[in-house]
């Protein structure tokens, strides 16, 4: 795709992505975010924070929220978002999940819904969210991955990647997410669930939260 015609497609995507969206926030991923987000406190960082979508459920009593977005569009977007909520010391900030601009060791949490999905380096990803969680830290998760290698929907998920990663900004429906973060040092906490109202090669998800233990190996 052509730079001038990628910036289009994806400003076009950030305009219309809550509409989209809404069914499936409604039938299961506003609950979801409810529950994994009500709780938090200390010092929060989110990457790819899209149009904003978490701004509602994060409660008065965190102490810092950072919120990362690298899409201009997405971030122009989030930036209005954020005019109507109150979150005390709260800034947007345009880093990418594979090089966070922040320092070792100084977040309480880090959240990512939907993100993990089309990062461009997903392990490196995961050594930032290492490297920037205090030791004990919680990643906070809800990613849709892939289903189980020996299903149909897993052969139609590698079917279909290509043309929806073209359509859905890098997005990849093959993601072993869950693997990946244990192998990256992290803890799990997780369950499987499935996205309501989404497609169904989108629809395997996992849910919860994954910590950085107190000693890993070099970052």
């Amino acid at each position: 795709m052509r730079p001038t015609l990628k910036i289009f497609y994806h400003s076009l995507v950030a305009r219309f992505y809550d509409v989209a969206m809404r069914k499936v926030e409604r039938l299961c991923l506003s609950h979801w975010r409810a529950e994994l987000l009500s709780d938090l406190t200390g010092d929060v960082l989110e990457i790819g924070a899209g149009t904003g979508v978490n701004l509602q459920h994060y409660p008065q009593k965190i102490n810092r929220l950072v919120l990362c977005e690298p899409d201009p569009s997405m971030r122009k977007h989030l930036e209005l978002k954020m005019q109507n909520f109150q979150l005390g010391c709260s800034e947007v900030r345009s880093c990418a999940a594979e090089s966070l601009d922040a320092a070792e060791g100084s977040f309480d949490y880090l959240v990512s819904t939907l993100v993990f999905c089309s990062v461009s380096d997903l392990q490196q990803s995961m050594k930032e969210a290492l490297r920037v969680l205090k030791p004990g830290g919680r990643l906070i998760l809800m990613e849709h991955v892939a289903a189980d290698k020996n299903s149909r929907l897993h052969f139609w998920q590698h079917l279909w990647q290509p043309l929806w990663k073209r359509l859905a900004c890098n997005c990849h429906l093959t993601r072993q997410t869950g693997s990946l973060l244990e192998d990256a040092g992290f803890k799990l906490y997780l369950r499987e669930e499935i996205m309501r109202g989404a497609p169904s090669i989108a629809a395997p998800m996992i849910i919860g939260y994954a910590v950085r233990p107190h000693e890993v190996g070099s970052l």
